[in-house]
């Protein structure tokens, strides 16, 4: 503030002593005043200058647009080593190990119309077309070939009093564990929100799950409300969920989401599940304990037409799973422990998390594991982590060959 006024003061000068000194020399009233427009303006665009820098500074760039108040950037950068290893029961095979580097970059912008409450984001990914994952493998095919980036999320968001309208592809609204939806996923469509930071919260939406024979699109409706408050100093959330899809997406478009196992009369996907977190300072380490259990009421069918494949039970028989688990934080480190059961047809196996799971069987259910992760924060911005996860098939047959799978990953992020 100091420098300001000092900055100041001396421009106050610096305006005055030329108009003094023309003054002196007989200069016209008229010059002066052309002459001080000129300082006025070369003043203005000084300022202009000064603002934006201090923006950039924020975070934020600012836009001269009267529609628009602000653009914020925001992104991140990760790189993963990671080691895969698969445990062959004894005579089906040896034990294979794989290791590999992956990248994952994402950038983006949030624009603000504070004005009329709305706000547009646009953002962009590393990865493929997999709605699951936005790691791009290193020289994946070819040696050095360069990665893929994609459309992430682009969306429209309107703020009514306590409601908010989204309207295009945008991260998960619904509060989850990490396993029933992978973090990665963007859902499509429209979603309505109601509730403040604290107390009676409700989310309803519609989606475009899939594009089916070329003139039907399968639709996603979910929906969920819960409570969030405090007490005692503790923070806590508790949720109910519901969410349908249309008969269409297992009708027509299965091959592609490994429902063409299942008996398209009976079963559907109907999934009703309950979410409860609550965090709580213990002497210096802050703990959040989380759980979630689910069941797809819609089940149907026999022995056989699962999503698991040759999986032996009717899948009203394995329509259940759950995850309970706990994150402990203390300065700048970082642990977390979960366990979780996923039954064969408890959930959509295309979109739970990609990882947990990955490389048990030719399924993306019927699985049930640990995953451990450790964290250090270098810096605000810098941080290392390394998660262990491990796991193996929830109910085991004949003719499954993997025994087990342990994946080690190692992280490097930082974000912006």
């Amino acid at each position: 503030m100091r420098k300001v006024l000092s900055a100041a003061a001396a421009l106050g000068v610096c305006l005055a002593l030329p108009a003094a000194a023309m003054a002196s020399a007989g200069v016209t009233d008229e010059q002066i005043l052309k002459d001080l427009e000129y300082l006025r303006n070369k003043v203005a665009s000084q300022q202009e200058h000064i603002e934006a820098l201090e923006g950039k500074q924020k975070g934020q760039v600012t836009v001269a647009n009267e529609f628009i108040d602000q653009l914020t950037l925001k992104g991140d950068l990760r790189v993963r080593y990671e080691k895969r290893d698969k445990d062959y029961k004894d005579g089906q095979g040896s034990d294979i190990n794989r290791d590999r580097w992956r990248t994952r970059f994402r950038v983006g912008g949030v624009w603000d119309n504070k004005a009329e409450d709305w706000q547009i984001g646009a953002g962009l990914a590393t990865g493929s077309d997999d709605p699951t994952s936005t790691n791009d493998t290193w020289s994946e095919t070819k040696t050095f070939e360069t990665g893929d980036i994609r459309l992430d999320y682009a969306y429209a968001k309107h703020k009514w009093n306590d409601f908010a309208f989204t309207l295009g592809q945008a991260a998960n609204p619904y509060e989850s564990s990490w396993v029933f939806w992978d973090g990665d996923v963007r859902l499509s469509g429209l979603t309505a929100q109601y509730g403040k930071k604290d107390g009676v919260f409700a989310t309803l939406g519609g989606y475009g799950a899939k594009l089916v024979g070329d003139d039907n699109t399968a639709t996603l409706v979910a929906g969920q409300a819960g409570y969030k408050g405090k007490v005692a100093g503790a923070k806590y959330t508790l949720a109910a969920g519901y969410q349908t899809y249309s008969k269409s997406l297992i009708n027509e478009g299965n091959a592609t989401f490994e429902l063409d196992r299942v008996d398209e009369n009976k079963y559907e996907l109907n999934i009703g599940d309950l979410y409860g977190d609550v965090s709580f300072p213990v002497g210096d380490v802050n703990l959040k304990l989380y759980g979630q259990i689910w069941q797809n009421f819609g089940a149907d069918g026999e022995i056989g037409q699962s999503q698991a494949e040759d999986f032996t039970k009717k899948p009203g028989d394995a329509d259940m799973g759950w995850v309970f688990g706990a994150d402990a934080k203390y300065k700048a480190f970082k642990v977390g422990y979960a366990y979780s059961v996923v039954e064969a047809d408890s959930l959509f196996g295309y979109l739970s998390d990609s990882d947990f799971g990955d490389g048990l069987n030719a399924s993306k259910t019927n699985k049930k594991g640990h995953r451990v992760k450790l964290g250090y924060d270098i810096t605000k911005n810098w941080g290392t982590s390394l998660t262990w996860l491990s796991f193996e098939p929830n109910e085991d047959n004949v003719n499954y060959t993997v025994d087990q799978v342990d994946i080690y990953q190692f992280d490097v992020s930082y974000k912006f």
